[in-house]
């Protein structure tokens, strides 16, 4: 059956959305008590010109999961302006009040959020699926350089989640890009960043050679970061890792094994196997010193293997390259001036179209310091964002310390 053609169905069966709600939803305990009544809040600023029919979109999406479904796309709420990585906080608030669950957060002004609590296979699952299909989206798309929208990714997130170790299907994509509210209108920004893009493979030489030195010279204003959960006012200058990185790490690097050991034998010795398999080790390596960049690593590390898993089968598919902002916002989309610097680095696409900020780590004596101004091997390489050969060098690192 056509997927579009159901919406209105799907929707009388599971609510149809309160749009004179929705607009005075300006706090976060305001949007919880929306969200008790209707699961899916589209405020008229994120729905593309019609919220009633992006809500509808949406809860067709959702219909086919058998867990909670929590989905924003709103502006910013009044009590968490300037609060840094707002959609993750503020989906660690709604989950408090509302339960486990799938959200997906995303507000005007930010980065677009996904976490699943309390279903075993989407817990630990890649978005990686949801990445590719709005790749294809973006490049299948009029105009020179288009761009997703956010209930684009949204409804994608939800296709998604029902199967989130398989793609996307290519017709299920199609069929959601050809409508109006899938790509924004282009921007002159829009053509900056794209320009910028052209000159990667320059900047990325020069970059990778420099990176160590006093190139990075990143303007910004030492803070003391904001916990996961935790409301500021005060905006603070990074992003701190994770507490509980050392387990994701590991999840994902035990994931990547699998996979890697389910490749026939003839993919398995193939250069892009045993690339895998040098990313499976530099991970374990570095994932047992205790140090919270190296377990930011480990991650990017697993996330390299899988995607030469992948290669092993599909040769044109690109390597991985994570955000060089942040390498736990995923894969890097574009290339970009980055905020208070002089240089173009690979970003994701939420950072290209607004930067966050710096993943940072607590060092004893310095305390909170953007990774890229550690001496580290992943300053030098931008957790891979700048390099071809993150596990090589990695591996070289660690050699050299022994």
């Amino acid at each position: 059956m056509p997927l579009l053609p159901s919406l209105t169905a799907a929707a009388l069966l599971l609510g149809a959305p309160a749009a004179a709600d929705d607009e005075h939803a300006d706090t976060v305990a305001e949007i919880v008590e929306q969200l008790r009544t209707d699961p899916i809040l589209v405020q008229p600023s994120m729905g593309m010109g019609d919220s009633e029919r992006a809500h509808d979109v949406l809860t067709a999406a959702a219909a086919g999961l058998d867990l909670p479904v929590y989905v924003v796309l709103a502006d910013t709420p009044a009590d968490m302006a300037g609060t840094d990585s707002v959609a993750e906080q503020a989906a660690a608030l709604f989950r408090a009040e509302l339960g486990d669950g799938l959200y997906h957060v995303e507000f005007r002004e930010g980065i677009s959020y996904t976490q699943s609590w309390g279903d075993d296979e989407l817990d630990d699952a890649y978005l990686a699926p949801v990445t590719h299909a709005i790749e294809r989206a973006e490049s299948n798309a009029p105009g020179e350089y288009p761009r997703a929208s956010a209930l684009f990714e949204a409804v994608l997130t939800l296709r998604w989640a029902a199967a989130p170790a398989e793609a996307l299907p290519d017709d299920v994509v199609d069929e959601y890009a050809a409508q109006p509210w899938a790509i924004l209108p282009e921007s002159d920004h829009d053509r900056a960043d794209a320009a910028a893009g052209r000159r990667v493979a320059l900047i990325a030489t020069v970059f990778g050679v420099l990176v160590a030195g006093t190139i990075i010279t990143l303007v910004v204003a030492r803070a003391e970061p904001v916990g996961r959960g935790v409301v500021k006012r005060r905006r603070p200058a990074y992003t701190p890792v994770p507490g509980d990185i050392a387990d994701i790490a590991r999840r994902r690097l035990d994931e990547a094994r699998r996979r890697l050991a389910g490749l026939p034998a003839a993919r398995l010795t193939s250069p892009a196997g045993s690339a895998a398999a040098d990313a499976v080790e530099a991970g374990d390596r570095v994932l047992e010193t205790g140090d919270p960049l190296d377990a930011v690593g480990a991650t990017v590390l697993a996330a390299v293997a899988v995607r030469e898993v992948e290669r092993a089968g599909s040769p044109k598919r690109p390597p991985y390259r994570p955000c060089f902002v942040n390498p736990l916002h995923g894969e890097a989309q574009r290339t970009v001036r980055v905020d208070g610097s002089s240089i173009d680095a690979p970003v994701c696409r939420d950072c290209a179209r607004a930067q966050g900020r710096f993943l940072a780590v607590n060092r004893r004596w310095r305390g909170w310091a953007p990774y890229a101004e550690t001496s580290t091997v992943w300053a030098r390489t931008g957790f891979g964002a700048l390099v071809g050969d993150l596990a090589a060098q990695v591996l070289d690192d660690r050699s050299a310390r022994r």
